[in-house]
């Protein structure tokens, strides 16, 4: 004989749904507007069959027997006829509970359906798992499934990530977060698949575009994401381009000019370009009001040993020897792949 169905006892996830169908009893019960201690005696065995099916891992049995005693608790309340109401109402829920049951036993009963911004932070959650595992493009294709739903929930009004997470306060780590993360990890996972970064430059334009008005080091973060993706996918004059409009649009800010240098000398796939690195990273440093001048000067004389000069690295050096405060940044972080 095989061997009989067992429901699992394992909790699953919240379902709405299915906690709403009871509630259904629940408002009936209210309509017979029972004095406090009454009305306590009945919701007190509603709330039990509540939590028994919120988020799954109950029993049909254990269920049945609570609707049994609440129809006979109700109807010593207030007698059969005056609890009409309540009983079709026990009735309609036990039916669809039956139907669901018919399908758990067949193995056709589908997980509940999840709210969108609930369904986002399963998947953002899954995603950190999956990069704590070294799964890098398996966390990727978690946090762009993500991203969708980030451009279906996000209004017009939300011009920024930080509206976005404002107006989705429950949500951890916030978008503003992760999204980080995600710029770098499709970086990373590319360098095994090309496809993500095909992945990486539409996720930075589509960020840009969802949030024009982003503080400006989001917009070098996500511009340099999208000169780097264009340079490893083969397409430079398009990457030039990019880095070229991002110094002209913030032209004090360093981080713009050390990733576009970064691609003439630091970069394990294609020959040094240092002269051209040199021009780049001399032209930050001509800006009085530049905002990180002590990172480019690393850079710069970091360019100079790889290029053999240590005169002129020792020289660069120098000038470092009272280092400045430097003002925390994002777009410094380094990824795997540059020769550095």
């Amino acid at each position: 004989m095989p061997e009989e169905w067992q429901p699992t006892n394992e909790p699953g996830r919240y379902d709405k749904a299915r906690v709403a169908r009871v509630k259904l009893v629940e408002q009936a019960i209210e309509r017979l507007r029972l004095p406090v201690v009454r009305f306590r005696k009945l919701n007190g065995i509603l709330n039990a069959l509540i939590m028994q099916i919120e988020d799954g891992g109950d029993s049909p049995e254990v269920n049945g027997r609570l609707l049994d005693t609440l129809r006979a608790s109700v109807c010593h309340q207030v007698g059969p006829e005056r609890a009409t109401a309540v009983l079709a109402a026990i009735d309609t829920f036990a039916q669809e509970e039956a139907k669901r049951w018919e399908q758990a036993r067949a193995g056709t009963l589908l997980p509940p359906e999840l709210p969108p911004e609930e369904e986002l932070q399963e998947l953002v959650k899954t995603g950190y798992d999956l990069l704590n595992s070294r799964q890098t493009a398996a966390a990727c294709d978690q946090w762009l499934a993500a991203w969708e739903l980030v451009k279906r929930l996000a209004t017009p009004a939300m011009r920024t990530v930080e509206a976005f997470d404002n107006a989705y306060p429950g949500l951890w780590p916030p978008v503003s977060n992760w999204c980080m993360d995600l710029e770098s990890e499709l970086h990373n996972a590319g360098l095994h698949n090309l496809v993500y970064f095909e992945h990486r430059l539409r996720f930075a334009r589509d960020f840009l575009a969802q949030f024009p008005d982003e503080t400006a080091d989001n917009q070098v973060i996500f511009r340099r994401a999208e000169g780097e993706a264009l340079w490893l996918l083969g397409r430079p004059a398009e990457a030039e381009a990019i880095y070229q409009a991002l110094v002209v649009a913030f032209p004090d800010n360093a981080w713009g000019y050390i990733g576009w240098s970064d691609e003439y000398y630091l970069w394990r796939d294609r020959p040094p370009n240092y002269r051209q690195a040199e021009a780049i990273l001399r032209q930050a440093l001509a800006r009085p009001k530049l905002d990180d001048r002590p990172s480019v000067l690393e850079r710069l004389a970091g360019l100079y040993k790889k290029w053999g000069k240590p005169q002129q690295a020792a020289a660069i050096l120098g000038q470092l020897a009272k280092p400045k405060k430097q003002r925390p940044f994002r777009g410094g972080r380094k990824k795997r792949g540059k020769n550095q």
